[in-house]
């Protein structure tokens, strides 16, 4: 994972969240040896991957519940922007961040 500066600009609590969840799944997605290796003397490396798998997809569909609010009250429907990668679609917001490479290959290491 490769560290960004801080941001000058003042953000809201809906990017806040998004943000936190994008460096969330980075955390998911980069490997541990250690971890992993001790799994595997464990016998249960499978199941580790499995449950890994099961987080990233709950972690990516979770909705983000600091919807902005409108000069109005209402909810605005705010719209993430997609990039179609050979892996799927990805939100902009990960894309610019250290997953870009990732969803980028066409083979996943695990």
């Amino acid at each position: 994972m490769k560290d960004q500066k801080s941001l000058d600009e003042k953000i809201t609590d809906y990017d806040k969240w998004d943000r936190a969840r994008a460096i969330f799944l980075e955390s998911l997605m980069q490997a541990d040896h250690h971890l992993r290796s001790c799994a595997y003397n464990q016998q249960c490396y499978d199941e580790l991957m499995e449950i890994r798998d099961d987080v990233i997809e709950k972690t990516r569909n979770m909705i983000n519940p600091r919807v902005p609010k409108s000069k109005f009250g209402e909810k605005n429907d705010h719209v993430e922007p997609t990039i179609t990668t050979p892996n799927g679609e990805i939100s902009e917001t990960l894309m610019s961040g250290a997953l870009g490479d990732y969803y980028m290959t066409e083979k996943r290491e695990y």
